[in-house]
């Protein structure tokens, strides 16, 4: 599939969200739109096998007679992420404190989340996220620890490792009871690049584009949705400049702007990280007016007892 990210009349509702994945660092992987073969596709899949040479992972098969490999540094340079030296994972109170910021209304007990529960653009932005980077290939209401963390990573402006998601994904899918065509439009951009003089056959893989109709169904409320909406992270806005208009008075001082991972404080008081020391009392809750990023029952994660694994999440 291919992303949607055009800014019209229609989706006026979304344009901060739009601007801002037009902007990131996955954007190409959103928009790259390659001849997909099915041929070449069902190919790889049949013939692809695991295989570590000098403690790096591979996965290998042969397409159109000819080998072919992929590796995490493969998908990095071949889908342009900046993201060798990404976190993969994050701590759970982070999670849990970062996606009520983001205005979750459901319940913060579980590592998985409703993507219906979100307002409309943090709705867009989790809907474009799963259907472009999991390896599922079913229950797209359902986000989870994975792609959690991808969002929140880029939502705060960590560099996350998609790269080894992507990998992952595909390590996993070769060992799985019940295949399916997994990835296909980044399996023709890995194999475009490696299989140069062979032409790609005619046998076109149905590779469909979100439309417009994406944002009418992102603006649809739920049962359990209040409606109330919740704005992106100012670190995720787009900066006016001077010479767009009037030129823009400067204070004397120019003071940070609040965002998740960079609350407002004196920075000459050292300042405690809350996603490595979550705390009862956590910054990240306190940069936002009150009754924003809250559950439906009015309850923040700090405020509940939770049981989970406070060693973070491996992906």
């Amino acid at each position: 599939m291919v992303a949607y990210l055009e800014k019209t009349d229609r989706n006026a509702e979304f344009h901060e969200i739009i601007e801002f994945l037009t902007r990131s660092s996955i954007h190409y992987a959103l928009t790259v739109s390659p001849i997909v073969s099915t041929m070449f596709v069902e190919q790889f899949w049949m013939t692809a096998k695991s295989k570590t040479i000098n403690n790096v992972r591979y996965i290998t098969a042969t397409v159109a007679g000819k080998p072919v490999s992929i590796s995490e540094a493969s998908i990095r340079s071949d889908l342009q992420f900046n993201n060798a030296t990404g976190i993969d994972v994050l701590p759970n109170q982070a999670i849990f404190d970062t996606i009520q910021l983001m205005g979750y209304e459901g319940d913060l007990n579980t590592l998985t989340f409703n993507k219906g529960l979100f307002s409309h653009q943090w709705k867009f932005l989790f809907h474009t996220i799963i259907h472009y980077l999991s390896s599922k290939s079913t229950s797209w209401d359902q986000i989870h620890t994975n792609i959690a963390t991808a969002v929140i990573c880029l939502a705060t402006n960590q560099v996350y490792n998609i790269s080894k998601l992507i990998f992952d994904g595909m390590m996993r899918h070769l060992d799985a009871k019940k295949k399916f065509v997994m990835y296909p439009w980044f399996i023709l951009v890995f194999l475009t690049n490696q299989l140069k003089n062979v032409p790609v056959p005619l046998d076109h893989f149905p590779i469909n584009a979100l439309t417009t109709k994406v944002f009418s169904f992102m603006v649809k409320k739920g049962k359990k949705n209040s409606g109330n909406v919740t704005p992106l992270f100012p670190s995720m806005l787009a900066q006016p400049t001077e010479d767009e208009g009037a030129v823009l008075e400067r204070p004397s001082e120019i003071q940070p702007t609040p965002s998740p991972t960079h609350p407002s404080k004196d920075q000459s008081e050292p300042q405690p990280d809350p996603f490595l020391r979550p705390s009862s009392s956590n910054p990240l809750l306190d940069s936002i007016p009150k009754g924003s990023g809250r559950n439906h029952r009015g309850q923040s994660s700090s405020e509940r007892s939770l049981s989970r694994n406070e060693d973070g999440l491996t992906l």
